[in-house]
């Protein structure tokens, strides 16, 4: 895949090891058993749940009929772009940044309260550019924070006051690739943390393949990692199908679901640009489903949509993802990987984002969102026209799209989320917006600018009346920015 990220890779891959080594581990004696909690008003995750749905189900503040008053509430300033979805667990705001504004490769940490306070911030990572699973701990409380950066490791820090508590883990354990690095975020199933797995690997791009890990969310140990190139494969020459996306699950058949990116090199492999299903307990393969055969770069047709879990008014439960390049939307069954139906959402042409990352899931509808290639624009200050398309999740049509004729909005790179009749998103450029739209028709509710940070890429997440974002244009349009934090909308 060639990643807008690739702005920042050689900047990265100088301080690989050198950044998370400094960071320590204190030792806090025995830490509780984590579990996810079960306020359906916290977003606690990037996807908000196991199964993917970017949904929030309690909210009861923002509605279709109020959210015309939306406006930004406050404005948290960070040292970098801030890339992930902010996660938000009993009104605290946990995200990390991604500094390479300065020369040199560093991440920090933050938690803050609803009302835009720092509780605590922890710095001495690599770039940070996932969203981090939030747990909790007995009775709610001596919970995690868990995140991956760019340099490759995995790290459990305290909840309550950013100690780390495990880490730096090494997520490419087996091959000790140099290139890993965590573009995705955790999830938490079965008392397990699973993460997939992807590659800043340079020009040559040789030796690196994609996997998905799981560790003990207690103490950071390996369950068991899983490549998509098999020992056979890789001897043979064959590189990539790196994991961009975040991981789901489903509770009823056991099994972890993830997408695909392009294969390196040309050897191909069957694993890329693909859903791949796996044995939670094990990491076995179940089953996978190629969107894109012989893809070896020249196409780019990666899978950086999380895969959503869902049923079908026949009953039949099935994960559906959006894929880059092609705009197709596909859904298969999820017992089997055979392919239900696909609609192309958006046009294919040459070097289009399509639909990047990442849907959401309400009723009977996906919303997703891309890039429309066949709309005029001017970047960077108006980058590739940005759409949001609600489709019957069967696949079966449109519903409507969001917009439909002209260049309203920038690159709708970002994850949808969807609350209470209301679907939101965050568009990419210089200039830049959060908007509200109705979930039954796509009309337009709110437009707010981010003023005074640009745009970005991290998604909204909804919690308690408020919906909180990271912004910065590094990711979209290669212009770093001046200022750059965590921003929150209410009413």
């Amino acid at each position: 895949m060639s990643h807008p990220y690739s702005v920042v890779i050689s900047i990265v891959m100088s301080a690989v090891a050198l950044l998370s080594l400094s960071v320590h581990a204190q030792n806090l004696g025995p830490v509780p058993t984590q579990t996810i909690t079960q306020d359906p008003n916290d977003w606690p995750m990037y996807n908000r749940d196991v199964v993917g749905t970017r949904f929030n189900p309690a909210e009861t503040t923002l509605t279709p009929d109020t959210v015309g008053n939306l406006h930004q509430i406050w404005f948290y300033p960070t040292a970098g772009d801030v890339y992930t979805t902010p996660s938000v667990v009993s009104n605290f705001v946990y995200a990390g940044d991604a500094d390479v504004t300065h020369g040199t490769p560093k991440g920090t940490f933050y938690a803050l309260t609803r009302t835009g306070e720092l509780r605590w911030q922890k710095t001495g990572f690599g770039p940070i550019t996932a969203s981090a699973l939030v747990t909790n701990g007995t009775n709610g409380t001596h919970g995690m924070v868990i995140f991956g950066d760019q340099t490759g490791f995995i790290y459990g820090l305290d909840r309550e006051n950013g100690l780390l508590l495990w880490g730096p883990v090494l997520a490419d354990k087996g091959d000790m690739n140099p290139t890993a690095v965590i573009y995705e975020s955790p999830i938490l199933v079965d008392g397990q943390v699973i993460i997939g797995i992807s590659s800043n690997e340079g020009p040559a791009k040789k030796t690196f393949r994609g996997s998905v890990v799981s560790l003990n969310p207690n103490n950071g140990k390996f369950n068991w990692q899983h490549y998509l190139i098999t020992d056979e494969e890789q001897a043979m020459g064959s590189a990539g199908a790196g994991v961009w996306s975040t991981p789901t699950y489903d509770a009823d058949l056991k099994l972890v679901f993830v997408t695909t990116g392009n294969n390196y090199t040309v050897h191909a492999t069957e694993t890329s640009d693909a859903f791949v299903a796996l044995e939670a307990a094990t990491g076995h393969e179940k089953w996978h489903f190629q969107a894109h055969p012989n893809d070896k770069g020249q196409i780019e047709a990666d899978i950086g949509d999380s895969p959503q879990v869902y049923t079908l008014l026949s009953g039949k439960k099935v994960v559906g993802a959006g894929q880059k390049k092609t705009g197709i939307y596909w859904v298969l069954d999820a017992s089997t990987g055979a392919l239900v139906n696909n609609i192309r959402a958006v046009p294919n042409c040459k070097d289009s984002l399509g639909l990047f990352a990442d849907s959401a899931i309400m009723g009977d509808v996906v919303f997703v969102n891309g890039v429309n290639c066949k709309l005029p624009t001017n970047p960077p200050s108006i980058p590739p026209a940005g759409v949001v398309i609600a489709l019957n999740k069967d696949a079966s049509g449109k519903v409507w799209e969001f917009p439909s004729t002209t260049p309203q909005i920038g690159s709708a790179l970002s994850g949808v989320a969807v609350a209470n009749g209301v679907v939101y998103f965050h568009d990419s450029g210089l200039s830049s917006n959060l908007y509200a739209l109705k979930a039954l028709t796509g009309d337009l509710l709110a437009q707010v600018p981010t003023k005074p940070v640009s745009g970005g890429i991290s998604g909204p997440s909804v919690s308690n009346g408020q919906i909180y974002v990271g912004t910065g244009t590094f990711f979209a349009s290669g212009q770093a920015t001046s200022k750059t934090g965590i921003v929150a909308f209410g009413l």
